[in-house]
């Protein structure tokens, strides 16, 4: 999708961008640090020493964050996959402390003088925890970082499966009209409680810090409004799912600037002393969670500036592009089943019953094909249709040897076309009408899992149109399997000079 694209393009532009800042951060106060280093009694080298050690420590600290981040999108992925988002914050917890644990080891080896300031004018003074403050610290970090990376994984999330969790198709419009009420009401909000500088500079500058803490706000408000949205209607059942759902996501997105601002500043220890305020900060996010939650709610519910209108028309005009696509494969169709019915009126069971079959899949391929998932005997009929095709092309070829042992009543569900691209291979290169060829077909199935294997002989067609393509068809398939099945799949391919052999087992539940 474009949209997961152009987030994870995003993510990893500011990330690299926060890098950059620390850099520089560190190259600009590396002398800073030394004074620090030689006022608390080190030499110059002693001081020196502490500076490179630090730099490495931070530099470990973050790439253990970046695989940090990755692991949390795996298990919220999964967590949300399975509609179990409400026991991610423990987890979270407990992955942050050890992420804490290893930095604190980090330092503990290589930097030992953590109180160490890149951005205070002296020492900062955390006696009162001597060996826990990077422990505290980075595990604070983690968690803000485990957080983020949930909200990550639902941007780019490949498909809600009706759980609200695509935000994208909220529409233009309901987003302008968030954005703008958002900014309004926390406008009057700062207006009323904050000072105002008479300053034309300063006035542009509080303007400017609004316009960023909005968009934050819609973010956070736009993924509570999807935690209650399912199928375009708000749904308020499994309430406990879904307000986990909304606090993770809200707590997320300020969790990803925060840690962004952190490592902007080089993971300085002087963040610290931000902790005394903590309780009220988080008071505050939870305010503003709850006031753009609100507002998105409302904005759909009441159909602000008719935000859903704007998205019935689009979805009214993809169905009737949908529709116009459709009316091809509808003519061909009809057109079979007037062959169909000229070839039982003129005697020719064999015609009647070719076209018939190929009707048949023509029906799977216009109605089938595009749904998500469809029942797993309907996948095995279609290939049943395909071999009995090829079976009339090769029937009367000695050198031929055909096996095929398809299970009957299969039940589960499956996506579509992902078995037949195996045994069309199989037609494709195991049939010779020179040689002697063979294709032997074998699949079984139970409740939880679809087996099929499929041998086939080899033969290298001199005038193949699609010579050197022969893999490609295979490897989408491949593809399709670890995206669609990710850890619930088997794919062999066993291959030599005159045979070849594909396994594969698909976990349906």
């Amino acid at each position: 999708m474009k949209n997961t694209y152009i987030v994870k393009s995003i993510v990893i532009s500011l990330f690299l961008l926060a890098v950059m800042v620390a850099i520089i951060i560190f190259i600009n106060q590396g002398d800073f640090v030394i004074n620090q280093a030689i006022k608390v009694g080190k030499s110059p080298e002693e001081a020196k020493a502490i500076l490179v050690n630090s730099i490495i420590a931070k530099g470990i600290s973050v790439l253990l964050l970046v695989a940090l981040f990755c692991f949390g999108s795996i298990i919220s992925k999964k967590s949300i996959d399975k509609s179990r988002v409400r026991f991610l914050p423990f987890l979270f917890v407990i992955y942050a402390i050890l992420y804490g644990g290893l930095c604190a080891l980090v330092h503990e080896f290589l930097n030992p003088f953590f109180e160490l300031s890149l951005l205070r004018s002296n020492s900062n003074d955390f006696q009162i925890f001597k060996t826990i403050p990077p422990l505290l610290y980075y595990s604070i970090i983690g968690l803000a970082t485990l957080f983020a990376s949930s909200t990550f994984s639902l941007l780019t999330i490949n498909d809600s499966k009706g759980k609200g969790i695509n935000i994208y198709s909220l529409g233009s419009r309901f987003w302008f009209v968030n954005y703008f009420l958002n900014f309004l009401i926390i406008s009057v909000i700062y207006f009323f409680g904050v000072e105002v500088n008479n300053s034309s500079f300063g006035f542009i500058i509080i303007i400017f810090n609004l316009l960023i803490v909005t968009l934050t706000s819609s973010f956070v408000g736009s993924f509570i409004l999807s935690s209650v949205f399912e199928k375009g209607k708000l749904v308020f059942n499994n309430l406990v799912e879904r307000l986990a759902f909304g606090f993770i996501s809200s707590f997320g997105t300020y969790s990803f600037v925060a840690v962004l601002v952190i490592i902007a500043f080089g993971l300085d220890s002087s963040f610290l002393a931000a902790l005394g305020e903590a309780p009220a900060f988080l008071l505050r996010l939870l305010l503003f969670s709850a006031i753009s939650g609100t507002i998105a709610i409302l904005v759909w519910k009441f159909n602000v500036a008719g935000v859903r209108t704007q998205l019935q028309i689009a979805s009214s005009e993809s169905e009737l592009s949908l529709l116009k696509s459709q009316i091809n494969p509808h003519f061909l169709f009809n057109s079979l089943n007037t062959v169909y019915g000229l070839a039982l009126k003129e005697e020719s069971p064999k015609t009647a019953h070719a076209v018939q079959q190929l009707s048949e899949m023509m029906r799977f391929m216009l109605h089938e094909n595009h749904a998500e998932k469809i029942p797993l005997q309907k996948e095995i009929d279609y290939l049943r249709n395909y071999i009995e095709l090829q079976t009339l092309r090769i029937s009367q070829k000695d050198h031929f040897q055909l096996e095929v042992d398809v299970a009957e009543g299969c039940q589960g569900e499956i996506t579509p076309m992902v078995l037949i691209p195996f045994v069309e291979n199989a037609f494709k290169h195991g049939v010779s009408f020179q040689k002697p060829s063979w294709v032997k077909i074998k699949l079984t199935c139970n409740a939880e899992e679809v087996h099929l294997n499929v041998q086939n002989s080899v033969h290298k067609h001199a005038e193949d149109p699609e010579k050197g393509k022969s893999g490609i068809g295979l490897e989408n398939v491949r593809k399709r399997l670890g995206i669609l099945y990710p850890e619930k799949h088997l794919f062999q391919i066993y291959e030599t000079e005159d045979s070849f052999e594909a396994n594969i087992k698909i976990t349906l539940i």
